[in-house]
């Protein structure tokens, strides 16, 4: 027997099929490295849709909660299954997380890693938002080729206290209603005996073990305990297009977030085009170099690092042979929106007094509540090289100052050599590895790529504080080039050349940081009031067998009935859910 109960929207899981056709497995090589497209049979080709199909990804979504005020976090796990052909390692590594209206509109976002198939976090409600009925909406970027009817959305209540409008929508377009997504068979487990009220301040303790016949080894999933009146959603809802709706516009995030875009050649046709090289630099602190090439059909999808907060990123196209050449990147949010019905909104009596303390709660917690702290903040958000160690460093500020960079190379720089061939300038690395000399070096200012280095070797040296040299093969997908030099300006403004044709800044929104907030005191002060709209949440929690699996909380400051729920998945794959309730005198 077991020992506790919860019956909560439960997990869908998906077996990989015994058998693996040729075809298949051919479509999960191509996308094991989407960096040389054009190298062999793109995967966008509409020859793959077919197979590509039966890849199927789902997920199931847990908050900690029900109804929210504004500024409030809302807290959540997500359990991601695939189906197909995967091949080896992940499918996908991120997940995006929107809170939207019932007419479809973004209110928030991010992006969220997923680990081993769980994925969980917080996502911050505006302050600005009116009372209504929202939605947070999940999915990956293989999930947005069977279009955003395939999403998860979990409905939500959120109340703005200091509005007394309700949001409404004005918009003709249809709207729909998803059915609820609700799992086939899930096992129930309950908590061991234990009181059933509490005084305030009490420390709450309880356990669910897990012992008895064919019980798994282990259940992982999340924790919560909150006012019985504002209990998570039960189900989801999510909807399958035919099949011959879906179409691969993206490919899979398997080693992080991803790049993707297309690129268009003012002259030529949408087809059999020649494959373009896109250069991605990171600006700021968080530097870093990326490139890929296009494909037959001009797409191209570029990984990026696992990096957080706001990014700027600097995109240059190279064509063939100088070919003019332009990018379009894709949007990273979804932009397909789903008009949902809008039911009316209200509270029953024990969801209105439930409200007025959690408004309370909000406003306290600006003046008693703890900061948000940033976890896992480790160096890849630092200043960095994205080469590393250089092999050799010219201080230029160590050296009389010369009227151009070509003497300053053959000056300072040893075993950098300008050359001129075919009215076309480089400059080559000298080196005892012999494969140096069959790749063209890499030359960069500030990181960024120089496509043209005649003219950027017009430029004055008095603009360069230091010149990197890396001696050796620098492998950066399927290209290799002889070496990297990398000239660091005085000012990191690329020493002011002039920025390349069809070149251009972006804003991309990077990892959401992960964050950590005291849900449960370990006492309550009487001086200070209790500010928990959520008594507990522990989103990663893992039970074991023969094992006491133990929670504890400090029971709140306001009198009522309480209910703590688990909602997990086993290790075959199986639903798990558990359910107790106390109140508080």
């Amino acid at each position: 027997m077991g020992i506790m109960v919860i019956s909560i929207h439960s997990v869908r899981r998906v077996f990989f099929p015994k058998g693996w056709i040729l075809g298949l497995l051919m479509l999960a090589e191509l996308f094991l490295s989407c960096a040389d497209l054009d190298a062999q049979r793109s995967p966008f080709d509409p020859a793959w849709t077919s197979e590509a199909s039966q890849i199927l990804e789902e997920l199931d979504f847990f908050t900690d909660r029900s109804i929210y005020m504004c500024e409030e976090l809302i807290r959540f796990r997500a359990l991601v299954s695939v189906s197909g052909p995967t091949g080896a390692g992940p499918w996908s590594t991120v997940l995006y997380v929107e809170l939207v209206s019932v007419d479809g509109k973004r209110m928030a976002w991010g992006k969220y890693p997923i680990r081993k198939g769980v994925s969980s976090g917080e996502i911050r409600i505006p302050a600005d938002l009116l009372t209504g009925h929202y939605y947070l909406r999940c999915y990956t970027r293989w999930m947005r080729n069977r279009g955003p009817e395939a999403f998860t959305y979990l409905p939500l209540r959120i109340i703005n206290p200091h509005r007394s409008e309700l949001y409404r929508v004005n918009s003709t377009e249809t709207d729909r209603d998803l059915l609820p997504v609700h799992s086939g068979s899930e096992r129930k487990l309950e908590f061991k005996k234990h009181t059933s009220s509490f005084e305030r301040g009490d420390s709450v303790a309880l356990d669910l073990l897990l012992s008895g016949g064919q019980l798994p080894d282990s259940i992982s999933g999340c924790f919560t305990v909150v006012p019985l009146s504002l209990a998570p959603s039960v189900s989801h809802y999510s909807e399958q297009n035919p099949e011959e709706n879906f179409r691969v516009d993206f490919l899979p995030d398997r080693y992080g977030p991803s790049l993707s875009g297309s690129v268009k050649y003012p002259d030529r046709g949408s087809e059999g085009l020649p494959p373009a090289l896109i250069h991605f630099t990171l600006m700021g602190d968080a530097a870093g170099y990326f490139m890929c090439r296009s494909d037959s059909k001009g797409k191209f999808t570029v990984g990026l690092p696992f990096r957080s907060g706001k990014l700027e990123i600097f995109v240059q196209p190279e064509g063939p042979d100088n070919e003019a050449v332009e990018v379009r990147i894709d949007q990273d949010f979804d932009p397909r929106q789903i008009h949902f019905l809008l039911p009316p909104f209200t509270l029953t009596d024990q969801e209105r007094k439930q409200a007025i303390i959690m408004a309370r709660n909000v406003q306290l917690s600006g003046i008693y509540g703890q900061a948000d702290t940033l976890l896992n903040h480790t160096s890849d958000d630092r200043a960095s090289l994205f080469y590393g160690t250089p092999t050799r460093s010219v201080d230029l500020d160590q050296y009389v100052l010369l009227p151009t960079l070509r003497e300053v190379f053959l000056n300072f720089v040893p075993g950098v050599t300008p050359i001129t061939r075919k009215k076309r300038t480089s400059l080559l690395i000298e080196s005892e590895n012999p494969s140096l000399s069959l790749y063209e070096s890499l030359v960069m200012v500030d990181q960024v790529p120089v496509l043209d280095v005649e003219r950027f070797m017009s430029l004055p040296p008095a603009k360069i504080k230091q010149i990197d040299v890396i001696e050796d093969v620098y492998v950066k997908g399927e290209l290799r080039f002889g070496g990297v030099i990398n000239m660091q300006s005085m000012d990191g403004d690329m020493a002011g050349v002039d920025l390349p044709d069809n070149s251009f800044f972006i804003d991309y929104l990077g990892m959401q940081p992960a964050v950590q907030q005291s849900l449960s005191p370990a006492t309550l002060d009487d001086q200070i009031p209790d500010i928990r709209n959520t008594l507990l949440w522990m989103p990663n929690y893992t039970l074991r067998n023969g094992l006491a699996n133990g929670i504890s909380f400090i029971a709140p400051d306001y009198p009522g009935e309480y209910v703590i729920l688990f909602r997990g998945l086993s290790d075959k794959g199986e639903p798990v859910v558990a359910e107790t309730t106390f109140k508080v005198r």
